[in-house]
């Protein structure tokens, strides 16, 4: 019997919602709502598919959880109910510990930690007979860097990846890395790198990121991919800093498929040591040759020893910034970095998709590609060659409709993408310790790109004296720089 998910006010669930015909006489489905009011997320109901329909078995009565992040992102898409695992559903059913359980040893204050009973999180895969196609992923380690706008992330996407593939083939895990004050799901932590403790739940945890790269070690024929979404939004390299001696390129090994009888795959453990020494067991076992690097266990002291296996992939994208310098250094030598070409991700205008599309629009994709050309010889002029630092790239004047990349056609959206370019161009300049030339570039754009119609009648309708910048016109547009 298959267990789902989905995030939903009440127990109301029809064929509109995503995957609902994929739930067979047996299966549940756990409701859970985002309720602020309640501090945080609130499972609501059990339903129970039988021959009369979709029965409720459990009112949880808004009872507070926590939700895996992988679990959370995919649920948040509205009306998609979402298969899940039983560690999963474990992991959100967490009982609180007990009066009646809790020892004399429990209440003394010896300053260790106490470890109960351990419910492991290894799970075992059928094997992948052929071989998983991944697409737009050529090596097992990639970060594409490059300004907003320019598709970075789009490709890393699971449904660009792995195209009509049985999710049961493959383990992906998307961290949209925010960092964002106030947000509930903060990004990456240390808590998805490591082994930590719970003061409230009084247990041992191994981190999301942690737990995909043992799983990937147990399963080598089943491709396991962690997605790092907007990485520059924290210090990634900082965070990844206990991985690095791990994931050198020399040391990726094709592991061999261990039985599904191994001791490894227990479900549960006397407590989290117990599970450690097994796995390490496990991987002087079946890891002979292959380079073996511990991951410090700081709970309870006992390190877990750790190999790179070639089916585990690190994906990353970001902007251009402070933290993002980082990686150059950490992981240049680990790492395949692309920088993502701004005005390369233009080619979609080529594609049929735009057969059909007003002149209008045509018009606006025409002066967009413009802006970004001719910003690049004005750079080049300058002696500035990394222009993808400063120019911008197709996705901002585009909108995905029925899968297909569509042009923006309101005339005020169209006007606010152009301006948008503009500001962003000041803050690249900024950024790139070129608060100077800010005004300089600014206004020389704003005359070469006169040559447009469109810019021209849309954008910067005044008439420019070409001789002498117009610091106005620049401010108007987000262009200007106090030279004060």
């Amino acid at each position: 019997m298959s267990i789902w998910i989905l995030k939903n006010e009440n127990s109301s669930i029809d064929e509109s919602f995503e995957n609902f015909n994929s739930i067979n006489n047996g299966d549940s489905i756990y409701i859970y709502w985002d309720e602020s009011t309640l501090d945080g997320l609130v499972l609501k109901y059990k339903l129970i598919k039988t021959d009369t329909g979709l029965n409720t078995d459990i009112d949880f009565s808004n009872r507070s959880i926590d939700l895996p992040y992988k679990v959370f992102y995919k649920t948040k898409t509205p009306k998609k109910i979402i298969e899940i695992t039983e560690n999963e559903l474990n992991f959100i059913l967490n009982e609180e510990i007990s009066d009646e359980n809790i020892t004399e040893s429990d209440t003394q204050n010896t300053g260790e930690v106490e470890q109960n009973e351990f419910t492991s999180f290894i799970k075992h895969f059928e094997q992948n007979e052929n071989e998983i196609v991944l697409n737009n992923v050529n090596e097992n380690i990639i970060f594409n860097i490059g300004q907003p706008n320019t598709g970075k992330s789009y490709k890393f996407e699971e449904s660009q990846i792995f195209q009509k593939e049985d999710v049961n083939k493959y383990n992906y895990l998307k961290i949209p890395v925010s960092g964002g004050v106030g947000n509930e799901y903060k990004g990456l932590q240390n808590t998805d790198l490591a082994i930590t403790y719970d003061p409230i739940k009084q247990e041992l945890k191994f981190g999301e990121f942690l737990q995909t790269l043992m799983s990937a070690i147990v399963n080598p024929t089943i491709p396991h991919i962690i997605f790092l979404d907007d990485f520059h939004n924290q210090d990634i390299s900082s965070l990844l800093s206990e991985y690095t001696p791990l994931f050198k390129a020399q040391q990726k090994s094709k592991l061999k498929q261990p039985a599904d009888s191994e001791k490894i795959y227990t479900k549960t453990f006397t407590n989290v040591d117990d599970f450690i020494q097994e796995w390490n067991n496990f991987i002087e076992k079946h890891c002979i040759d292959v380079p073996v690097v511990p991951l410090t266990n700081r709970i309870s002291g006992k390190s877990l020893k750790l190999v790179y296996p070639e089916n585990f992939y690190l994906l990353g994208a970001a902007n251009f910034n402070e933290n993002t310098l980082n990686i150059f250094a950490d992981w240049e030598d680990r790492a395949k970095i692309n920088y993502i070409n701004p005005i390369e991700s233009f080619q979609y205008n080529k594609t049929t998709e735009y057969e059909e599309e007003e002149q209008t629009e045509k018009d606006f994709l025409e002066c967009c590609i413009l802006l970004n050309t001719t910003l690049k010889q004005i750079l080049k002029d300058k002696t500035i060659f990394d222009d993808e630092k400063y120019c911008f790239g197709l996705w901002k004047t585009v909108y995905i409709k029925d899968k297909k990349v569509k042009l923006i056609d309101d005339r005020g959206k169209q006007i606010e993408v152009v301006n948008f370019f503009l500001s962003m161009v000041k803050n690249a300049l900024k950024f790139n310790n070129k608060n100077s030339e800010i005004n300089v570039i600014g206004w020389k754009l704003i005359t070469d790109m006169q040559s447009n119609p469109w810019f021209k009648s849309n954008v910067v309708k005044d008439e420019l004296n070409f001789t002498d910048i117009d610091y106005e016109i620049l401010h108007k547009h987000n262009i200007y720089e106090d030279e004060i």
